[in-house]
């Protein structure tokens, strides 16, 4: 008796092999969306964590780090001030040393611990350590209550950070009074647009 079954033939082949691309081509775009929701999280509760780690700065030693109160927003990718964002909120060099006197002066006099960072959120890029986001983006912006009246007055996202005046009216809907908050850091999607960058980066805010 002869086998009844038939094998497929290339045309039907390769019809399967073209409905399985077309369904990849189709959630491959809903994977990524969601991975990038995924980090953008991870990424707010650092931020998150990293502001209140500053209010507690503040209420112990009465002010914030002079690196950030001497400008209206401090990107921390720039000079130096991820290296000193970390002394400040661990009480601790980036390798995790003990700070020293004259970095206890200009930091953390009391040496205090008031934040954990994982040592996957700081790295060495370029010969100096940086923090960086869940996206390894290391332009994360940082803006205090220098004046100690609850806003937020500058240094927030506007529209010369390629928002459009409505997205700006979401995400700053009153700039003149400012933002209410001690402290707000963010990045900028923008960011990885640049011709130099090496990290991929989201529009993520704390407030």
């Amino acid at each position: 008796m002869k086998d009844s079954k038939k094998a497929f033939t290339l045309v039907e082949l390769m019809i399967v092999i073209a409905i399985i691309g077309v369904l990849v081509g189709m959630l491959t775009p809903m994977i990524s969306g969601a991975q990038k929701r995924a980090l953008a999280t991870t990424s707010k509760t650092l931020f998150s964590n990293m502001v209140s780690a500053l209010e507690r700065y503040q209420t112990e030693y009465g002010y914030y780090p002079g690196f950030l109160t001497a400008r209206d927003r401090t990107n921390l990718a720039q000079e130096n001030f991820s290296e000193g964002m970390i002394k400040a909120l661990t009480g601790k060099n980036p390798e995790g040393g003990k700070l020293s006197q004259s970095d206890r002066r200009e930091y953390n006099r009391k040496a205090r611990n008031f934040l954990d960072i994982a040592t996957s959120n700081i790295i060495k890029k370029n010969g100096k350590w940086v923090i960086v986001d869940s996206f390894g983006n290391p332009n994360i912006y940082v803006c205090v209550d220098g004046d100690n009246d609850g806003f937020i007055k500058t240094g927030f996202p506007t529209i010369a950070d390629g928002f459009t005046v409505t997205q700006i009216k979401e995400i700053v809907p009153n700039p003149t009074a400012g933002i209410r908050a001690k402290a707000i850091i963010f990045t900028l999607k923008k960011d990885s647009r640049s011709a130099t960058a090496d990290f991929s980066s989201e529009d993520v805010f704390t407030w």
